[in-house]
């Protein structure tokens, strides 16, 4: 009896043990899987930008926006936005005040993951907000060619920030967690106004 008491002892010991810390390893694996989306999710959005009219990604922005916030009036998606609403509204460079904006955010359900993640509705779907900040290149001034740069090469920046707390059908999140991926590529091409917003038009350069 005294041993199997000890033998008891011991494997409740161990099973406290391995109980505790559980939670941890569960969180680690959330995070991991979140970090995987985001990264995924980032490499399609910064190709449809890149790519604009021509990019093969279109589709996917359209199945996973939710909302869009930044313009005045704010304009928050709804129904059916093409995929060209959402290309041109993350496209609209910061020094262009004309748009009223230069700051334009979308919160995004994830592309990528299990069917829980993408789930179009459920609490526990994924989502993240993303800020979009398009600057033309700044050149050396001793560089005679520099005002080419200036016109043809960007800079896309695009900040992913989650989880998302709050938002719902026609309310853009205010409250997001402290998670954050800051993601970074150049564009070269003309940037031309179009329709609320801008598109790249990569086979085309100014002062060609």
């Amino acid at each position: 009896m005294v041993e199997v008491a000890l033998s008891l002892a011991i494997v409740a010991f161990a099973m406290v043990a391995i109980i505790g810390v559980m939670p941890a390893g569960l969180n680690v694996q959330k995070e991991n899987r979140e970090d995987t989306i985001i990264s995924q999710d980032a490499a399609v959005i910064l190709e449809a930008i890149r790519g604009g009219n021509a990019s093969s990604n279109l589709t996917s922005l359209t199945a996973g926006v939710l909302q869009m916030n930044g313009l005045t009036p704010s304009y928050v998606l709804a129904g059916a936005p093409t995929p060209l609403d959402i290309i041109r509204r993350l496209s609209i460079p910061r020094w262009d005040t004309s748009m009223t904006t230069n700051f334009v955010q979308a919160h995004f359900r994830a592309m990528s993951g299990n069917l829980g993640d993408t789930a179009s509705t459920g609490a526990m779907a994924f989502s993240y907000v993303v800020t979009a900040e398009v600057t033309n290149y700044a050149p050396n001034p001793y560089n005679p060619t520099g005002y080419q740069l200036t016109n043809n090469l960007y800079e896309v920046k695009l900040t992913f920030q989650w989880p998302v707390y709050d938002g719902g059908a026609g309310v853009f999140p205010t409250r997001v967690g402290d998670k954050r991926l800051v993601v970074r590529t150049f564009v070269s091409g003309q940037l031309v106004r179009e329709t609320n917003g801008y598109n790249f038009l990569g086979v085309t350069y100014v002062g060609q």
